[in-house]
């Protein structure tokens, strides 16, 4: 019948006559149940003692700020060296993996930028090597006429020159002109 909370009941004054009665009879034969008993009495004795003195001192202002940060701040002996150990190695991994995605990430911009910049640069090379070729063709096919024309029949070289100037003019213009519209479709 040795039950602890009937101890506390007892010193608050908590129990009924009847239950009282029970267990000081218990009480009188168990040792066990009287050393608590005075235990539990002594210790509410102590605790009326001590706040009665009157050189109990007021907390700061600031106090319950003051622990918890200390709480929140001071962790010494709470964890062991093999849980920070533990941590550290699971904080690695994640640092790990995450720069692991992201250089993923990364590289996949880089290559598609890249290759669209490659395909910018061959589409106007392209574009420059086509110009400058029908260009030498179209010289080629001007200069052919043009001599046939100018230096058989007439025999002049500086009216030959200048026409093959201007014709070349009108001819990079032109060739200019055809393949912006292109471009642009």
């Amino acid at each position: 019948m040795c039950d602890r909370e009937q101890i506390v009941a007892y010193v608050d004054g908590e129990l009924d006559s009847a239950a009282q009665a029970v267990f000081e009879r218990h009480a009188e034969t168990c040792e066990s149940c009287r050393a608590d008993l005075r235990a539990h009495r002594l210790l509410i004795c102590e605790l009326d003692a001590a706040m009665a003195e009157p050189s109990y001192k007021k907390p700061p202002r600031d106090f319950a700020r003051i622990i918890a940060a200390h709480a929140e701040t001071d962790m010494r002996g709470v964890r062991t060296w093999q849980e920070h150990r533990q941590a550290l190695r699971l904080i690695l991994l994640l640092a790990i993996a995450s720069f692991s995605l992201l250089g993923v990430s990364a590289g996949n911009l880089m290559i598609g930028n890249g290759r669209a910049l490659v395909k910018n640069i061959l589409g106007l090379s392209s574009f420059l090597a086509k110009a400058v070729y029908d260009a030498a063709i179209s010289l080629a096919v001007i200069s052919k006429v043009l001599s046939q024309k100018f230096l058989v029949e007439t025999r002049s070289v500086g009216l030959l020159i200048i026409s093959l100037g201007v014709a070349l003019l009108l001819l990079s213009r032109l060739i200019v002109s055809y393949h912006r519209a292109r471009a642009l479709e």
